[in-house]
Formats: structure tokens, sequence, C-alpha cells
């Protein structure tokens, strides 16, 4: 015999430890990749870096086979100068140069800018001529800072800590 009161009832859903168990993995998932797309982030900046750099390269090896040697900046107050659009925080005290954007403006007619526009203390492209010697030459020099986990281009010489690498890329006499 049963009585009525020995019925089971029956719920339909789901029990409290059930979500949360479910939602403690979706949080643990999603922190996961939210880190991981911060590293792709950075990577993604630091790459843009580099082909901006790319760009100079190519623009000052280009006024040269025009001029046939690279713009000094000797003569000025400071002998870096700002080749970015903008050079700010740390590197604030550089500024740009009218006779090294003229030798650039003809194969780079706008100068790349840094993709973090100010968030790391230095930034913006740097470029000198006469220095060094970085890396055991003088000539010209192009100086630039990627976000850590960043590689400089061969045939630069760098120096990295957990903040950044600063690169110092020789471009010749």
């Amino acid at each position: 015999m049963t009585s009525m009161f020995s019925k089971k009832i029956q719920t339909k859903g789901f029990t409290l430890i059930e979500l949360l168990v479910v939602i403690s993995i979706i949080g643990l998932l999603s922190s996961i990749v939210l880190a991981s797309l911060n590293s792709a982030r950075v990577k993604a900046r630091n790459a843009a870096r580099i082909s901006s750099i790319h760009a100079l390269v190519n623009a000052f090896n280009l006024g040269l086979g025009d001029t046939g040697s690279f713009p000094n900046t000797s003569n000025t107050s400071n002998s870096w100068v700002c080749v970015s659009a903008t050079c700010y925080d740390g590197w604030l005290v550089y500024s740009s140069n009218a006779q090294v954007d003229a030798f650039l403006s003809p194969s780079l007619p706008q100068k790349p800018s840094d993709p973090t526009g100010g968030g790391r203390g230095y930034g913006g492209f740097l470029y000198v001529n006469p220095a060094g010697p970085y890396t055991g030459q003088v000539g010209a020099y192009l100086d630039f800072i990627l976000e850590p986990g960043g590689s400089c281009p061969s045939g630069s010489f760098w120096t990295s800590n957990s903040s950044y690498t600063q690169c110092i890329l020789y471009l010749g006499q």
C-alpha cells in the first residue's frame, strides 16, 4: 500500500550546485580567453611597430639613393629627432626636424605613429645621425620601443626589461 504522503515530488530544472559549477566553468574559460586576447593585442601592436620601422628604413634608403647621404642631426639642440607622427611621454623632448622630414617626405608622405598612443612611458620613433657606436659602427640609427615579448629586427642593438624592449637599428653611414 502506498500512502499519499510517500509520493516523490518531481521538479524540472537544475540544482543550485549544478548552476554554480557551470557559472564557475564559464568564468574560468572567459578569463583564459581574455588573457590570450590581450597577448594577441600586444603582438599585433608590436607587428605594427615593426611594419612602421620597415617603412622608415625603406624611406631612408630611398632618400639615400637620391642624395647620397643620410640627413645630419648633429646641428640640433638634441641629436635625436622624432620621425613619427608624435613622440610622447619620456620622448616628448625630441621634436621633429625639417631637414629629416624633407628627406623622408618624397617616399613617406605620412609619418608612422605608435599604436598605443602614449600609454607606456616612451613612444614614437627616433632618428639620429651621426651617433654611436651602438653596434660598433658610427652612423645613422633608428630607436623605438616594443612592448614586452617583442623581438627587435635583425641588426638591432637592444635592451630589455619587464616593461619594454628598446631597439636601436643601424641604418648606415
